[in-house]
């Protein structure tokens, strides 16, 4: 029996959303564990909600997923410093979105409301209390 295979559906992204580019991918990169150069072995990509000026901003990272022979782990490039991992909102829409709320005294849903109409962003209002949270509880 031959198996057909589905067209891929063409993923169209409305109108006026800008996607930025980054390239965080390298060909070797030392293991975290044991300091070990490693290859390359694939890429992934990501898509992070960015905090637009002048309308919606996706930014698409390209990473490099490597594995090291000595310690025979998979590790990926850091990206602490633009998301937190399996996040879909960049650190600076969570920066921006809790200083809503915490700063200036907004409540979720005006903070939810104020990130769409200025800063082109929904963050759900379940989200931002999760982050409020998380922000007093270290602070």
């Amino acid at each position: 029996m031959t198996e057909k295979t589905m067209p891929i559906a063409k993923v169209v992204a409305p109108r006026g959303i800008k996607f930025r580019k980054i390239n965080m991918s390298r060909k070797t990169s030392p293991c975290p564990r044991c300091g070990e150069m490693s290859k390359r072995h694939s890429i992934g990509r990501r898509r992070l909600r960015e905090v637009g000026i002048s309308g919606p901003t996706v930014l698409e990272v390209t990473y490099s997923k490597h594995y090291c022979e000595k310690c025979r782990k998979h590790f990926s490039l850091p990206m602490d410093h633009l998301a937190q991992p399996s996040g879909r909102f960049t650190n600076r829409v969570r920066r921006t979105a809790v200083d809503l709320v915490i700063k200036q005294a907004m409540t979720l849903e005006k903070a939810t409301q104020r990130m769409r109409q200025k800063y082109y962003v929904h963050v759900p209002p379940t989200t931002l209390h999760d982050w409020v949270v998380a922000e007093l509880t270290l602070a």
